[in-house]
């Protein structure tokens, strides 16, 4: 017995001196020239599947994926974000990303044999050994549905054609004009307010990867500039039916207490202390709040408080009630 103990020993002391003189004199080829070892790709990509089934997250929270703002939300993110990898529909990659090793596949074979949820997974962590990047931001799955969305329409033959490869004013219009639901409105907004959310964005505070993607696309000196014509645009996307129980959110809305004032304290439809929340999107204004309760949005302590005891019934209600406003600025 003592000599099999020794004998083993002794195989895991040459396994690992030949292990650090692999790591230590360059021995293994890393050039992506050269490919993996026989058997490497298939382990990796096995431990890939499995990881991702065991990991990925269960589609109770997930939105409706055939909403066609949530697909053209996704859509107009992976533009900017994805398609150096893994192209449009019906186009060829890069000759550069197709060179990777492992190459990054073309988006209909990359997505042809997984679940939403699974989707879900890979877009919101990457994948470690393969250039998969992670969302640029923690805590915003909500965000990470909408390129599922766009991922399923394709997998759905249903996807729609990527926007238009454009800059400054005329890129942010491709979503704060063209789509509803999940994007906000930016004329009801004043330029200062915009510039200030953008520097946000820029920054992480105030955290979203799909803005964070954007803002990187444009010159922080631009940003006032860019406020301006966006708060003077007369171009609003086309508004949804009111789904939430408006009269009980008006009721919510105007009440406050000795530490958190009434909603349209703020809120009361003019340029003033908070952003116009009248006739903005439903969708929008209550995701935006669920975020201010779950305490991912940190930059408002006012916000913070106003919305931390909010029921999913409330936030639906104060959603409903501002959405079906008139905006007077």
């Amino acid at each position: 017995m003592r000599a099999v103990l020794l004998t083993l020993v002794f195989l895991a002391g040459l396994g690992l001196a030949g292990a650090a003189a692999v790591v230590t004199f360059g021995l293994y080829n890393v050039s992506a020239q050269a490919g993996h070892l026989p058997g490497v790709s298939w382990l990796l990509h096995t431990t890939f599947r499995n990881s991702v089934a065991l990991r990925a997250p269960s589609m109770e929270d997930a939105p409706p994926l055939d909403d066609p703002d949530l697909i053209a939300l996704g859509a107009g993110h992976y533009a900017t974000a994805c398609a150096f990898c893994h192209a449009a529909p019906g186009e060829a990659r890069a000759a550069t990303a197709a060179a990777m090793v492992p190459a990054p596949p073309p988006i209909e074979e990359a997505v042809a044999q997984w679940e939403p949820n699974e989707l879900h997974w890979i877009v919101e962590n990457g994948v470690k050994m393969t250039g998969m990047p992670g969302w640029p931001v923690e805590e915003r799955g909500d965000e990470v549905w909408a390129v599922v969305a766009y991922l399923v329409a394709i997998q759905n033959g249903q996807a729609p054609k990527l926007p238009e490869a454009s800059e400054g004013v005329a890129y942010c219009r491709t979503c704060h004009e063209a789509i509803a639901g999940p994007v906000p409105r930016l004329d009801i907004l004043s330029a200062t307010y915009i510039e200030d959310q953008l520097g946000l964005y820029a920054t992480g505070v105030r955290p979203s990867g799909i803005m964070a993607q954007a803002v990187s696309v444009v010159e922080r000196e631009d940003f006032a500039g860019l406020a301006r014509e966006l708060a003077a645009s007369t171009t609003a996307p086309t508004a949804r039916a009111i789904a939430g129980d408006g009269a009980a959110g008006e009721r919510l809305a105007k009440q406050g207490t000795r530490d958190v004032p009434a909603c349209t304290a703020c809120h009361n439809g003019e340029a003033g202390k908070g952003p116009v929340l009248h006739g903005q999107s439903e969708a929008y204004l209550a995701q935006h709040l669920k975020l201010w309760r779950e305490g991912t949005y940190q930059h408002n302590a006012k916000m913070l408080a106003a919305a931390r005891d909010l029921s999913d019934a409330e936030i639906a209600a104060l959603a409903a009630w501002f959405a079906s406003l008139n905006s007077e600025e």
